[in-house]
């Protein structure tokens, strides 16, 4: 009997156990195999207890708030634990809490998306997962797919796969007077009666279709839904909001055979990337590709394996189909998976995402492989995938889940990815200022900047609003949210994050200034419409950048040079690596990968975005040594800064810097006026 990841022993176990035991080798081999044979078999009959589970799905129910972990789980993180640690008494919550700190999380989230390639076992884990859930008193989930037919077909003969023995032997419906209160009625042909199973401890899963208009969907509440391949925004914003009054859990797996759609948006805009993968089916050295180090073979063993599948052969050719990444070794290391320079073959291949922080760290995406299943035959999936035109497409879709870019995207998500750097990375010699960008209508925005003049390199290390709290306000909203208007082709949604505190002058300022702490601003940039608008009262008419130079110094005013201009220098410093972003600048991160520049001036997601192109757009580059940073600090003003003699920066420039008499604080006595 072949089993893809229980293997009769070799000649070497087969002498160790004789050895251990006192018998003969004939006698140590029978016993083996019948011992492997009731191993396959108890996983065969009683696939929730004994099934076998890759590595992967450790990591992805260890990052789930409340993840209902099941004897064998548990017994098998103690072993684990046991084995690379040396902890006698690990728990399944010391394991949860420690992936989740070396990912980057800092608790659990409430919604998880899966990228799954074909066949990577993504389907069997929610179906699992919801059958786990549902074991539990009282809970209530929901399984939505593209039709009622697919989930016939796919969903439901999954999740009675992994149903207990004892519910799958009564698969009837037991009544108590009028009322059910048991309902497990499956077959093949029909699937669950009713499209809903209901359980004699009060808990019921339901099923639903896309093809149901949002708004006609009753208003049941859950502790889990789960959407299959390819859901409507309309659906993930209708069922994320569901779980909430219950403490639940979103759970969505997705192959992204269309691309980079609204809904893989929703969770991926302003993602950070924590754990990577090598891809072997993507050199990037001009060299082959290595389908068996993606299936962590040797290549001799992937040779004989390919040959036993293509002689159809019986029996058991003695090579697994795969060997699931080791995911709780990631526990022993540094970094993120990413290896510098050429692999310990010399070869160099790119990466691919294996785990990002979603939403500030709210939600979770996670990247199942072909390889992560190795019975669901992924070299023989790897193989077809590799064949003819497109294939680079298919496999990056097909093989490692990943979906590429929406077209019309101004900014390469990959591009944005890599100049992505942790907080603590942003070296603290940086020649530093603030671009701001206000606005009569919303909050107004804000980014700091530093320039690193030893490697010409320009960092966002803040941004405000960001993900943190604000006093007296909380923890705003995102700035932006996708939306699935003109096909996912638009800027966004403006999000809570851009709903006007009311604030004026002087609570402005007053942030600004807990926010730097002392930090020095070689000078502040601002927005160049903003600057020249002018609020005419009875006794004077006064620009907003006039208003801006009484609260504090420094002000110049951003280059008036059109957008695709400063985009295309964005996109030749992204390029060059010369722009970066800190993680926890997740606001501008995420308008960065929304943006696509067809809603205009008028774009959810534009203002984040123009803080960053104002900034690439300054004189900073200029900036070769400290002596002319000294330079600005003593007051003595550079004349370079304009763009024209007709913009106001270039009068904004040239203006001398007022004196503050007996104080060095850069921002003057606080007046209580709003501009607005």
């Amino acid at each position: 009997m072949r089993d893809a990841m229980v293997q009769p022993a070799t000649a070497d176990q087969i002498v160790a156990f004789a050895h251990s035991r006192g018998i003969e080798p004939n006698e140590a081999q029978d016993l083996l195999e019948q011992l492997r044979s009731r191993q396959i078999k108890q996983r065969h009959d009683d696939p929730f207890n004994f099934g076998y589970e890759p590595p992967i799905w450790y990591v992805a129910k260890a990052l789930i708030r409340n993840p209902c972990w099941s004897d064998y789980e548990r017994a098998t993180i103690k072993r684990m634990g046991r084995t690379l640690f040396g902890h006698q008494d690990w728990t399944a919550e010391q394991f949860a809490e420690a992936m989740r700190k070396r990912l980057g999380f800092q608790h659990a989230v409430t919604k998880l998306l899966i990228m799954g390639s074909n066949r990577s076992s993504k389907t069997d884990f929610a179906m699992k997962f919801c059958v786990q859930t549902a074991m539990q008193s009282n809970k209530k989930v929901f399984s939505g797919a593209q039709t009622l037919k697919t989930q016939k077909k796919i969903q439901m003969p999954r999740y009675w796969h992994y149903m207990p023995l004892d519910l799958k032997k009564r698969n009837v419906a037991t009544k108590k007077a009028t009322d059910i209160v048991e309902n497990i009625s499956y077959t093949e042909k029909n699937g669950f009666a009713g499209s809903r199973v209901i359980y004699g401890n009060g808990s019921l899963h339901d099923w639903g279709s896309y093809e149901q208009d949002v708004k006609s969907l009753e208003g049941s509440e859950y502790d889990l839904a789960h959407l299959d391949e390819e859901y409507p925004k309309g659906h993930y914003d209708l069922y994320t909001t569901r779980v909430t009054s219950r403490g639940g859990v979103f759970l969505g797996t997705f192959t992204p055979l269309h691309g980079y759609t609204s809904s893989i948006a929703a969770f991926l805009d302003g993602s950070v990337v924590t754990r990577w993968h090598r891809a072997y089916l993507r050199p990037r050295d001009g060299g082959p590709r290595e389908p068996w180090n993606e299936l962590n073979l040797t290549k001799e063993e992937y040779e004989k394996l390919t040959a036993w599948r293509r002689e159809s052969q019986g029996g058991d050719c003695g090579v697994p189909e795969s060997r699931p990444e080791g995911c709780f070794e990631w526990l022993l290391g540094e970094g993120d998976g990413r290896y510098s320079g050429p692999g310990p073959d010399g070869r160099e291949f790119d990466f691919t995402p294996r785990v990002a922080v979603c939403q500030g760290g709210e939600a979770a995406a996670v990247w199942f492989y072909g390889s992560d299943n190795p019975y669901g035959l992924p070299a023989e999936l790897i193989a077809t995938k590799m064949v003819g035109e497109g294939s680079e497409k298919r496999i990056l879709a097909s093989v490692y889940g990943v979906a590429e870019d929406l077209k019309g995207k101004l900014f390469k998500k990959s591009t944005i990815e890599k100049n992505i750097v942790a907080d603590e990375e942003i070296p603290p010699d940086l020649v530093r200022f603030l671009v701001c960008d206000p606005s009569p209508e919303r909050n107004w925005c804000f980014g700091w900047f530093g320039y690193h003049i030893p490697t010409d390199t320009l960092y966002m290390y803040r941004e405000w609003p960001g993900n943190y709290e604000v006093p007296g306000q909380g923890v705003p909203g995102p700035w932006a949210v996708p939306s699935d208007k003109n096909d996912g082709l638009n800027d966004g949604e403006r999000g809570e994050g851009q709903i006007s505190f009311g604030w004026g002058y002087t609570d402005i300022f007053d942030e600004i200034e807990r926010l730097e702490d002392g930090e020095t601003m070689e000078f502040r940039v601002l927005d160049s419409r903003a600057a020249s608008q002018s609020k005419i009262s009875k006794s004077t008419n006064r620009t907003l950048l006039e208003d801006l130079e009484e609260y504090c110094d420094g002000w110049v005013v951003a280059d008036g040079q059109r957008l695709e201009v400063g985009y295309t220098r964005m996109n030749d410093k992204f390029t060059a690596g010369k722009l970066k972003i800190a993680k926890s600048c997740v606001n501008t991160i995420t308008c960065l990968k929304m943006l696509t520049g067809r809603d205009g001036q008028k774009g959810a997601c534009k203002d984040m975005v123009d803080l960053v192109r104002y900034a690439v757009m300054s004189d900073i580059w200029g900036w070769r040594d400290l002596s002319r940073a000294e330079t600005r600090r003593r007051g003595e003003r550079s004349q370079d800064l304009g763009a024209s003699p007709q913009t106001p920066r270039n009068l904004c420039a040239s203006a001398p810097q007022r004196e503050v008499s007996g104080s060095t604080d850069p921002f003057r006595p606080r007046k209580s006026r709003i501009w607005w």
